[in-house]
Parts: structure tokens; sequence; C-alpha cells
């Protein structure tokens, strides 16, 4: 998305860093424990809607045949 809408290498480092960080950072409480997720966004995450808008526009986007499932 970032080549599409021309965005300088720089901030498009710094939005894959932050993006990055982010997705790390991906954990959550159940009764009295904390849990990493390490795959896919926790439901409820303030962040899990943008990244998973992101990826809609992706594959939206996206020709069918460059898309493997």
């Amino acid at each position: 998305m970032c080549n599409q809408n021309d965005i300088k290498e720089q901030l498009k480092y710094e939005i894959m860093k932050i993006t990055h960080i982010l997705i790390k950072q991906n954990y959550f409480q159940f009764q009295d424990t904390l849990y990493i997720q390490e795959e896919g966004l926790a439901m409820g995450a303030p962040t899990s809607s943008i990244f998973s808008e992101i990826y809609l526009q992706h594959i939206e986007n996206t020709k069918i045949t460059d898309v493997i499932l």
C-alpha cells in the first residue's frame, strides 16, 4: 500500500517498524494469567481492526490470480 501511495522510503520504514512492534505486543489476560498470542491478532485489541482493514484492502486491490489461499 505504501508503494501505491508514493510514500517516501523513510516514512515507509517507520510505518513498517511501528507495525512490527504493535503486532509483537499482542498479549491478553484471561482470568489471572497473561498470555502472548504468537499468531494472528488479538480480538478486541485497538489495532486489530486497523490491521484487518489494511489486509482486506490489500486483498480487494489484488488480482485473484495473485492471491494464494
